[in-house]
């Protein structure tokens, strides 16, 4: 399980998948969230107009956050 991620509001996850649906699930509250735009990549979606773009791998995403699977 990892805790402490950001915008998680005190829940844990155990996995990749289930921290990114939460965020998605709250995106209605203008908060960033990950979609993934093709297989295996994700971008970074804020509300922020005039943000840099950002894009990560799914490798990327789980060491950033630190899940293992």
């Amino acid at each position: 399980m990892v805790a402490g991620l950001p915008y998680a509001r005190g829940k844990s996850f155990s996995d990749l998948d289930g921290y990114l649906r939460h965020l998605q699930s709250n995106a209605a509250v203008d908060l960033p969230w990950w979609r993934e735009i093709r297989p295996g990549v994700y971008e970074h979606v804020k509300s922020l107009r005039g943000a840099p773009p950002e894009i990560a791998t799914r490798a990327e995403l789980m060491k950033k956050f630190g899940f293992s699977k």
